[in-house]
């Protein structure tokens, strides 16, 4: 009988294979439940190398034996499954606990994610010591921003675009490494001598993996302070 909950029925620990390999396009996995959901079906997978939508960043866009998914993450559990696409129902029938897929993500935009992502700590972290407080991130295609509390601090917004700039492309130009690690049971993101933050996104390994990173804009409005940012992924061989 199927877990009709949505949670795996054996509890363990998935694999979340995004949180540590960003480059990781296609992998095998083992079906672990599947379900029913209110748009169709739900599969968990063993090994996981969808991002699920979260801490500002969209989905992944992938498949499962070549059928769309659409990867959510459980708010109980903290699981993530894949919704197929509901035009496939009829394609998905045999998909059963235990079978061994191929999952799959579209690369190009989960290069273009990560560098969004880490961009936006980038921008973050050289924003931070204007003491200004954190409340935000949204790191999508074309709405990339970070926003703040101003908590009466005084800005500048001329001088802060400038340093922006002028920050990131020297951050850039050092190719400062990024690494992940872990801190009182979450997940942190490090830009060597810049900054370590809770995230649970894709990432790329070091800075030069950016390129067309610019200070799309800079606002200041009750109180709170809006920067938005652009940013894609080098081409890769």
């Amino acid at each position: 009988m199927s877990n009709m909950e949505g949670t795996p029925r054996t509890m363990g620990t998935q694999n979340n294979v995004y949180l540590t390999q960003t480059y990781t396009y296609e992998a095998k996995s083992r079906i672990l439940s599947r379900a029913s959901s209110a748009v169709g079906i739900r599969l968990t997978l063993v090994d996981n190398i969808f991002h699920p939508q979260g801490g500002g960043q969209p989905s992944d866009r992938g498949w499962v034996d070549d059928i769309p998914v659409s990867p959510v993450r459980d708010p109980d559990s903290g699981w993530v499954h894949v919704d197929l696409a509901p035009e496939s129902e009829n394609d998905a029938r045999a998909f059963s606990e235990g079978q061994v897929v191929t999952a799959a993500i579209d690369a190009e935009q989960r290069r273009l994610h990560a560098a969004l992502h880490t961009a936006g700590h980038l921008v973050d972290a050289l924003i931070r010591p204007f003491g200004v407080r954190h409340v935000g991130s949204n790191h999508f295609p074309g709405q990339a921003r970070v926003e703040y509390e101003l908590e009466g601090a005084e800005v500048d917004k001329e001088q802060l675009a400038d340093s922006l700039r002028e920050g990131v492309v020297e951050a850039i130009a050092q190719g400062l490494p990024i690494s992940s690690g872990e801190w009182d049971g979450r997940r942190t993101i490090t830009i060597e001598g810049l900054a370590t933050e809770f995230c649970g996104g894709t990432h790329v390994t070091d800075l030069s993996c950016l390129t067309d990173v610019s200070i799309r804009s800079v606002r200041i409005k009750s109180s709170r302070l809006k920067v938005g940012y652009e940013a894609a992924h080098v081409a890769l061989a």
